[in-house]
């Protein structure tokens, strides 16, 4: 967005006594306009809430609507806004549809916030009713304006702004962004579209984040699903403020192969970036996270829709088993994080081997545990069998498949008797029963379960060659 009518604006005068004027700006890197008639429905009504209850207060108790706080930096002539994108355009709607401030001229260059913009206005218009009332002159805001851009960025991440409240890898999107080279504006513009281009970054963020915090010589705890602010500060944390600064570093890793002549060479057996590589602001990271969001939609979001003629066999299992087992959600979460560890450790190379085996570790414990696996379980379980670092140390497969195969599988006999509820416990083992075709009896369970699904995996890979 930028303001061509600055000009035409009375000055700010802030509390030391400057003046801030100047055009305002949308930097390339923030967000498009993203309000939708439910955020302009909560604005309007807290307005009203507002209003409501000062009709019966004193004039000395009235007071303005506090809005939040506006962050801009300025950088000459242009206030460049950190915060506060989303409730200035509205307000900017809001004032439209009033009549007041008509010789604005704003310009959107987003294709996403135009469209946004233009059915926001829609809605307005058409409920111009709930606009009554409404004194923009009572709304408050606090003015935040600094010469200094990493200045302005401090104070917007510790902001709790209102409406659509900013995640942790928008947050990084600005940080990376801010990194690239700010005198190559073409550059900007270009990782911006890739950035965007990239979509909802969460899952893959959420699932990298685990693979670089539970590991045995510096774990670190991860935040539960339910407390969203410590996953924000922790995707800013590891993601932007312990970034460094320098190239864009892909750490491949080297295989020693043997040629049939006895022969040795070495070569780069996966070209792309290690899940827990240090990183460097700018496109480093954000080359690293396109890689492994790469890397997530193809090997753990396969499409439900494909007939099962088209998938693979590792497709297949991901797909038909292991998307399909209840109650193990906090499990494959970790199981995840194993997958992006491995594929970016080894590639695909005997990724169905790996898949099967490693999913006989991360899941014994839905039938170690007596009850519910619970989420503060997974990274005690992590610790106790540090099942991500004998991947990430591991220099061939078969050395890993070695170290998953010596895991023992331990079966708690509770919830498995023939005569026992059809629970979660029990509805995994004939899941997994019927997957691998084990043929144990239900009233075996207990006893067979562990000793049946361990020989049939270990099987797979015995004839894997030592690359």
């Amino acid at each position: 967005m930028t303001n061509d009518s600055a000009s035409s604006i009375e000055p700010i005068v802030s509390s030391i006594g400057n003046e801030i004027i100047g055009a305002l700006s949308i930097p390339e890197y923030q967000r498009p306009y993203c309000w939708t008639e439910s955020q302009i429905k909560r604005l309007l009504n807290d307005l009203s809430v507002h209003r409501r209850e000062l009709l019966n207060k004193p004039d000395d108790q009235q007071c303005d609507f506090y809005l939040g706080s506006i962050i801009l930096h300025q950088k000459d002539e242009v206030l460049n806004i950190i915060d506060g994108q989303q409730r200035l355009t509205t307000l900017i709607l809001v004032a439209y549809v009033l009549e007041l401030y008509q010789d604005l001229s704003l310009r959107f260059e987003s294709p996403e916030s135009q469209q946004q913009i233009k059915h926001n206005l829609k809605w307005l218009m058409k409920n111009a009713a709930l606009l009554q009332g409404v004194e923009l002159s009572k709304i408050n805001l606090s003015l935040v304006v600094t010469d200094s851009e990493d200045e302005a960025y401090n104070f917007f991440e510790t902001q709790n702004t209102g409406g659509v409240r900013l995640k942790g890898p928008d947050i990084i999107k600005a940080h990376h962004l801010r990194a690239v080279d700010e005198n190559d504006k073409t550059a900007v513009n270009r990782f911006a579209l890739l950035w965007e281009s990239l979509g909802n970054l969460t899952p893959v963020v959420d699932t990298v984040l685990r693979g670089r915090y539970w590991q045995n010589l510096r774990f670190r705890q991860y935040p539960l699903h339910n407390q969203a602010n410590k996953i924000r500060q922790t995707i800013v944390s590891e993601l932007a403020d312990a970034t460094g600064k320098g190239d864009d570093i892909a750490y491949g890793r080297i295989a020693r192969t043997i040629s049939d002549y006895g022969g040795e060479s070495l070569v780069q057996s996966q070209v792309g970036y290690e899940l827990r590589q240090p990183l460097n602001s700018g496109v480093n990271t954000i080359h690293y996270l396109r890689y492994f969001e790469s890397l997530r939609k193809r090997y753990l979001k396969i499409d439900k829709d494909r007939a099962a003629a088209d998938l693979n066999a590792y497709e297949h299992f991901y797909r038909e088993l292991i998307c399909q087992l209840d109650g193990c959600d906090y499990l494959k979460q970790l199981y995840d994080a194993c997958l992006l560890t491995y594929i970016s450790q080894f590639g695909d190379k005997q990724l169905l081997i790996a898949a099967q085996k490693l999913f006989r570790v991360v899941y014994s414990r839905r039938v170690k545990n007596p009850t519910a696996v619970k989420e503060n379980s997974v990274p005690s379980f992590v610790q106790e069998t540090p099942i991500l670092d004998w991947i990430a140390l591991s220099y061939t497969t078969q050395e890993l498949f070695e170290k998953l195969d010596s895991f023992e599988l331990k079966v708690d006999p509770n919830g498995l008797a023939a005569d026992d509820t059809n629970g979660v416990k029990k509805r995994f083992v004939k899941a997994v029963n019927r997957y691998f075709t084990l043929n144990i009896q239900e009233a075996d369970f207990a006893s067979d379960f562990g000793e049946k699904l361990s020989l049939h995996l270990l099987q797979l890979g015995a004839d894997a060659d030592h690359a």
